[in-house]
């Protein structure tokens, strides 16, 4: 009887995001939406919030990429 890891299904397909892709996004998209919300209590301006936390998401990833060794 073979045992496989836990979530294979057995079709050899690879999973679309690595777990350590799927980290470093989620945790800039957190990161996005902090700095986002916190711009629009500030400024209150929708467009300006966008763009900080679009821009916060952008610098994230790069930083995330670069500490969060393979």
């Amino acid at each position: 009887m073979s045992t496989s890891p836990p979530g294979a299904s057995g079709t050899g397909i690879a999973p679309l995001l690595s777990q350590r892709t799927l980290l470093i996004l989620l945790t800039a998209v957190v990161i996005g939406a902090v700095f986002g919300v916190l711009t629009f209590f500030s400024a209150s301006s929708v467009a300006g919030a966008v763009l900080a936390g679009l821009g916060a998401t952008g610098v994230s990833v790069m930083g995330l990429h670069a500490l969060i060794g393979p």
